[in-house]
């Protein structure tokens, strides 16, 4: 088989997994990378989203990066290089304080991100998590490089079926899922006069408490079916706004 037609066959087959509503896709890349979860985020100006995450866990960091801007993700994209944190120390504690604490408190020690590059345009970001401390082998230092090129494909591809002036199928849902959250932390933000990064966390803290998804608290926010009250450090009952 020629390396062509191999990388055909890899982006229709990422296509058809992208278009699923389970994170089937970035399972793929945990089975095939030997990590312990991954993340596939679009990026580009005010249009940015999760395609999938793996876990839970990772939800909450992606989450966190696209709210309040830091994070390894937000580099890679930035630089359009791979961005490596073997060990998330006091190093990259300055460089990202709040992702390198929920990630210490989600038990990950390392991340690994690779922009999604394809004929110099910058689609997106392919990130990687690690249980434990320690660069990624060679090995899978070349798959992960390989891989984001499949995907930085596989996005352009789904784009290319888009009518013009809109997003592909199964990017657009991502959009509109991230500008929710987005949307409900500014409004915490304003209401309590709290940082958004700050809103954020005290959304994801209700969601855990409730048995929630971040998103369907930002969805309870935004509808002003769920108002967040408290102090700068605690997080009070919510209040329960009828239309």
């Amino acid at each position: 088989m020629t390396a062509d037609r191999s990388n055909r066959l890899a982006i229709a087959f990422a296509r058809e997994t992208a278009r699923s509503a389970t994170a089937r896709l970035c399972t793929a890349c945990v089975e095939v990378l030997d990590v312990d979860g991954a993340g596939i985020t679009i990026m580009g100006g005010d249009q940015a989203g999760p395609i999938c995450v793996s876990d839970a866990k990772v939800a909450a960091l992606e989450d966190l990066q696209y709210t309040i801007g830091q994070g390894p993700c937000r580099d890679a994209f930035r630089s359009g290089l791979s961005v490596h944190a073997p060990r998330l120390d006091a190093d990259m504690w300055a460089r990202w304080p709040s992702f390198v604490q929920l990630a210490h408190s989600s038990h990950i020690a390392a991340v690994f991100a690779y922009p999604l590059l394809v004929a110099g345009a910058n689609v997106g970001v392919l990130t990687l998590y690690q249980h434990a401390e320690g660069e990624l082998t060679a090995a899978q230092r070349d798959d992960s490089e390989a891989l984001a090129g499949v995907l930085a494909e596989t996005v352009l591809s789904l784009q290319d079926d888009a009518p013009a002036g809109t997003l592909g199928a199964g990017l657009e849902e991502a959009v509109q899922y991230r500008a929710e959250i987005y949307q409900a932390s500014g409004m915490v933000a304003i209401q309590l006069r709290i940082s958004a990064e700050e809103a954020l966390l005290r959304m994801r803290a209700h969601a855990f408490s409730h048995d929630q998804s971040v998103a369907e608290v930002a969805s309870l926010i935004v509808a002003r079916r769920l108002r967040l009250a408290g102090d700068d450090h605690t997080i009070d009952p919510p209040m329960e706004v009828e239309e």
